[in-house]
C-alpha cells in the first residue's frame, strides 16, 4: 500500500497491550487528571522486538466524541516495520477470493473506512465462545480478560484483523460507515456469531424500530438525561414506541463496579450537549408499570454515548 497503512489496533506502552483505538480512549478517559497522552506502537511481535519499534499515531482518542465528530483512528505512517509484519499487506491486492457482486461492493465500501468489521461476537467479555468464532487479537484478548484485564499482550499477534468483540469499535465502524453515500451504505455486511450475516443496517435499529421479543441489536437514538444525583444515571429517549416512553438506567452499583466509568462521567458532564445519541446492545423490555419501554443492557462494556451539540466543536488531532 502506498503512502499510510491503515492500521486498526497498536501496542499500547503504558497500558502493556494492544489495544483498539476505542478501548485506548475508554482507558485515557478513566485516567485521572490531569491524563498524560499515551505511547502507541506497531502490535506486530517483529515489529516490537526490534531496537526501535515503529510507532504509531492515536488521532482524536484523547477528545470525548460528539455525534459528528471526525472518527478516531491510529495512523500509521508505514515507516521501520518489520519486513514480514503483517500490517504492510495492502488487502485490495491480498483479497483475491472469488466473490458475488454483493460481496465485491461490501468490499469496496469498505475499503474507504478507517476501520471495518467483518465479524463481530457479541458475546460477553471474558466468556470465549470458540476460536472459530473469535479470531485474531481479539481471541487472545479474551484470555487476558480472564486475567482481569483487556487487550493482547505485548508482541501477541492476530490472524484476522477485522474480526472482533469490540463493542465500540464496531460503533465506530458504523458511524463512519454512515458517512459513506447511501448504496455503499446499504450493500456493507456484517457477519455476527451466532446469527449469521445480515448487512450493517438491521443490526443497528433506530430505538423507534425496535419491539420487545427482538434479538439483542444495537439500538440507538437520541435522548436526553434526567437530573444525576448520584453515580448512576437515567436517559429517556425522544423517540417513543407504541406510543410509550422509552429509557436506559444504569444504577449506582452498576457504575461503581465498572472500570471505565470516567468516560461516560466525562461524556455525560459535557455542558454543551443538547442530548446525548446512545448506542446500547440490548433489548427493550416493558417496564414493571407498564407505561413505557426500558432498554436493557447486560454489560456496561456493550453501551457507548456521543454528546449532541448545536455547534460542534473545531475538528482536533489527539
Amino acid at each position: 500500500m502506498s503512502g499510510q497503512i491503515r492500521i486498526n489496533e497498536a501496542y499500547c506502552v503504558e497500558l502493556g497491550r494492544t489495544v483498539s483505538i476505542t478501548e485506548a480512549r475508554r482507558a485515557y478517559f478513566s485516567l485521572p487528571a490531569p491524563r498524560a497522552r499515551f505511547t502507541f506502537q506497531c502490535p506486530d511481535s517483529g515489529c516490537l522486538a526490534l531496537d526501535e519499534p515503529p510507532t504509531i499515531t492515536g488521532v482524536n482518542y484523547s477528545s470525548l466524541p460528539t455525534d459528528t465528530y471526525r472518527a478516531a483512528h491510529f495512523r500509521d505512517p508505514g515507516v521501520g516495520h518489520a519486513v514480514d509484519c503483517p500490517w504492510q499487506a495492502d488487502e485490495a491486492t491480498t483479497d483475491i477470493a472469488p466473490a458475488s457482486e454483493a460481496e465485491t461492493k461490501d468490499r469496496e465500501a469498505k475499503r474507504k473506512l478507517h476501520d471495518f468489521i467483518n465479524e463481530f461476537d457479541p458475546a460477553p467479555a471474558g466468556r470465549q465462545v470458540g476460536t472459530q468464532d473469535v479470531g485474531g487479537a481479539d481471541t487472545d484478548r479474551l484470555a487476558q480478560n480472564r486475567r482481569g484485564d483487556m487487550g493482547v499482550g505485548k508482541g501477541e499477534s492476530f490472524t484476522n484483523r477485522n474480526r472482533t468483540k469490540s463493542f465500540e469499535r464496531l460503533v465506530e465502524y458504523y458511524r463512519n460507515a454512515a458517512e459513506l453515500d447511501k448504496e455503499e451504505f446499504f450493500s456493507l455486511q456484517l457477519k455476527v456469531a451466532g446469527e449469521g450475516e445480515m448487512p450493517l443496517i438491521s443490526y443497528f435499529p433506530n430505538v423507534s424500530k425496535a419491539h420487545p421479543g427482538q434479538p439483542k441489536r444495537v439500538i440507538h437514538g437520541g435522548a436526553r438525561l434526567e437530573p444525576r444525583k448520584d453515580a448512576g444515571f437515567m436517559l429517556w429517549f425522544m423517540d417513543r414506541i407504541d406510543g410509550k416512553g422509552v429509557y436506559l438506567k444504569v444504577t449506582n452499583q452498576e457504575m461503581e463496579a465498572y472500570r471505565f466509568r470516567g468516560y461516560f462521567n466525562d461524556t455525560l458532564a459535557q455542558e454543551t450537549a443538547d442530548y446525548f445519541r446512545i448506542f446500547a446492545l440490548g433489548r427493550v423490555v416493558l417496564s414493571e408499570t407498564g407505561k413505557s419501554y426500558r432498554l436493557e443492557v447486560q454489560d456496561l462494556n456493550h453501551l457507548t454515548l456521543y454528546a449532541v451539540t448545536k455547534k460542534q466543536p473545531d475538528e482536533q488531532g489527539g
